[in-house]
């Protein structure tokens, strides 16, 4: 059809039309032209508008997705609790019983106002730091749970619950129980939106008193205690379930060039920490190289464990859920928490490794420590009746150093270090990237010695194809050697001689280095060794304990201690004195430290023989009747002064005591339960 009708149009069609429009606007008469320009200027607008609304039409722009917490605070606005079930309804039940069954070891008098703001008082106030969302009768227990403790003498509730805002007069707040003490202040601090972790530390700087625990009641009751050295060095010491310290052994990571030595912990289930860590972690947020996205803030405890540059003490322990209100209550519900923990170690890792690497005098005091941690804590587990800790040196865990020689023969990633193609990776070319790519190359022109350090452990996060997954399947990989007495992995003190670890896939003469998940829930956790149900459940050392390696008890307040029945393996039915010489390598000694902690460790001796009653096959009942630790007696001679007559005086309270190889052993130690003069645990 177009080949009927082109012959028709006459060739000169354009030039006619296109003289057309030249007469009109030049006519002579000059309302006709005005006219005609007119009529041209409104056509060629009409004719720019059909274009513009063609195009919009053709190329819709996409509509920006609303960030994720806005639709959670949405959500949360609406959200209306449902009437619990008859099983919710019998868990609470349960979980008020149990609270109120829950007593501290200590004193409250220990704790009046004078004593905790005192300079030279041995005890410490502490500030709780709650979070809450939704779950307003979970808040109402763990307000009820933590304040029994005396050494609780502040509360700040941090409530996420947009649109919903909380009083103090909302809630009952007792005294501890026994106590004269007033009740714990209560501060509540309503967010305007869900802030999740980041909340929780601007609480903690918020606090009154210089030690803080954070609570978080949707996984469990709150913490079960701490060493006073996690408070004392800056460490972090929290509390979580047996599977879950598996899963963070397996996060901590060493550079020793860079003073790189930092490990990861999980919060929620109730953690210990000074305030000064939450407050240098605001700081840290505005020196890091890197700075934090509003999501990762949201997720901010993965930074503020890692940016502590330090291995912290995580105790396992079985936690109590509290499940006990109605209604849809997830805040995670479509998003995978795995790749979220994942990715954030990753980017705190990887940031805490720049920040060293780019360490300057110029940021005093740098926000990033860089002095060695502490050694490793031998402290293990809180006792089930608050009133002691677990202790040993015996630990299934490769360290961190145990992976130089994998990074060493395989390096991290898959590709060489850089730190432009790291930034370049994360997506922020834009002013904050080139800026920090100026920084660094500017830093790397005047100081030379702030370059990337050179691969002596192999392990640089910066490698583009580094990851967290990578470093967890080195720690799975690696073997040691297998012998007919096997050494066991001893971690601290000048006596401890690590194992020869080896990477890869060993001979049949190698063995793994690293815990199976199965054997350490059910008799590796610390936590069985103290948590009351006798020989249902024993802790079992990963290999037969070495000369030197010990195991015991810290009391929270000193105990008089003089007959011991200790329920664990065949082994324990040769303890014998330290004055003993016929015990051979196969037999126990026992040491001890007096309550006012003065002489250190002391070997004790036994008043009378060892009373051995099997239990099993396996399993023996022994009690050991110690002989008493006295103070020293002074009489005065006439014309001499006085002459001190040592362990004849007042018996004295001990604090510690710990059983002591003599020897390599020939099997695997195992330990039930205590008692010590009808003192359980």
């Amino acid at each position: 059809m177009t080949a009927d009708i082109l012959p028709l149009v006459p060739a000169t069609y354009a030039v006619t039309v296109l003289d057309s429009l030249l007469r009109a606007v030049t006519h002579t008469n000059p309302i006709r032209r005005r006219v005609s320009i007119a009529l041209l200027l409104v056509a060629g607008y009409l004719t720019v508008q059909v274009a513009l609304v063609l195009r919009a039409t053709l190329n819709a722009p996409k509509q920006a997705a609303s960030p994720r917490w806005l639709h959670e605070d949405d959500l949360a606005r609406k959200y209306v609790a449902e009437p619990p079930t008859a099983a919710q309804a019998a868990n609470h039940g349960r979980l008020i019983r149990l609270i109120e069954s829950r007593q501290s070891a200590y004193s409250p008098a220990l704790f009046s106002l004078r004593s905790v703001w005192s300079e030279t008082s041995p005890v410490v106030g502490v500030t709780a730091v709650i979070l809450h969302w939704k779950r307003r009768k979970g808040l109402e227990l763990v307000l009820k749970h933590i304040t029994r403790y005396p050494f609780i003498r502040e509360v700040i509730v941090w409530n996420n619950h947009p649109g919903i805002d909380l009083k103090p007069s909302d809630f009952v707040i007792a005294a501890p129980p026994g106590s004269n003490l007033s009740p714990a202040s209560l501060r509540i601090v309503n967010s305007p939106s869900n802030m999740h972790d980041a909340g929780k530390h601007l609480a903690c700087s918020m606090a009154t008193y210089m030690d803080t625990t954070y609570a978080k009641y949707l996984e469990c009751c709150a913490g079960r205690g701490s060493s006073s050295s996690a408070l004392a060095t800056g460490r972090i010491s929290s509390n979580t379930l047996p599977i879950i310290h598996l899963e963070h052994r397996r996060w901590r990571f060493e550079h020793p060039d860079l003073d790189l030595h930092t490990g990861f912990t999980w919060l929620g289930a109730g953690s210990f920490a000074p305030r000064h860590l939450s407050r240098r972690f605001m700081q840290q947020q505005s020196a890091s190289p890197i700075l934090l996205s509003r999501d990762q803030s949201l997720v901010a405890d993965i930074f503020f464990s890692l940016w502590t540059n330090s291995y912290p003490e995580q105790m396992p322990n079985e936690l109590v859920p509290i499940d006990v209100e109605g209604g849809e209550v997830g805040w995670s519900r479509g998003v995978d928490q795995w790749a979220v923990v994942y990715g954030n170690i990753r980017s705190a890792v990887r940031t805490l490794f720049l920040a060293l690497t780019l360490a300057t005098p110029a940021l005093v005091p740098f926000p990033f420590p860089l002095s060695p941690p502490p050694a490793e804590s031998h402290t293990r587990a809180p006792c089930v009746n608050d009133a002691c800790l677990f202790t040993t040196s015996m630990t299934p865990f490769p360290p961190p150093e145990a992976l130089r020689q994998s990074y060493a023969e395989k390096s991290a990633g898959d590709g060489p270090p850089s730190l432009f193609r790291w930034l370049s990776r994360l997506g922020r070319e834009g002013p904050d990237g080139s800026e920090w790519r100026a920084v660094i190359a500017q830093r790397q022109r005047d100081h030379p010695d702030l370059a990337l350090p050179p691969p002596s452990t192999g392990f640089l996060p910066l490698s583009p194809g580094w990851t967290v997954k990578e470093h967890e399947a080195r720690f799975n990989a690696l073997q040691v050697e297998k012998r007919k007495t096997p050494s066991a992995l001893r971690v601290g003190g000048p006596a401890a001689a690590a194992p020869a670890f080896a990477p890869g896939v060993g001979t049949g003469r190698m063995e793994s280095a690293w815990p199976d998940e199965d054997w350490w829930v059910k008799n590796g956790s610390w936590h069985l060794a103290v948590d009351g149900r006798g020989t249902d459940t024993c802790w079992q050392s990963f290999r037969p304990p070495e000369t030197d390696d010990h195991f015991g008890l810290t009391f929270v307040r000193p105990q008089y201690v003089r007959e011991l029945t200790i329920t664990g393996s065949l082994d324990l039915a040769n303890v014998v004195a330290w004055e003993d010489p016929s015990g051979g390598s196969d037999s126990w000694e026992v040491y001890s430290v007096r309550g006012e902690g003065t002489g250190g460790w002391e070997p004790r001796s036994l008043a009378a023989p060892s009373r051995v009653v099997p239990l099993s096959s396996s399993t023996i009942q022994v009690t050991l009747y110690l002989d008493p630790i006295r103070t020293p007696t002074t009489y005065a001679v006439p014309g001499h002064g006085n002459y001190e007559v040592d362990e004849e005086g007042r018996e004295v309270a001990i604090a510690k005591i710990k059983f002591v190889s003599r020897g390599r052993k020939r099997e695997r130690v195992r330990v039930c339960g205590w008692d010590l003069d009808g003192w359980t645990v």
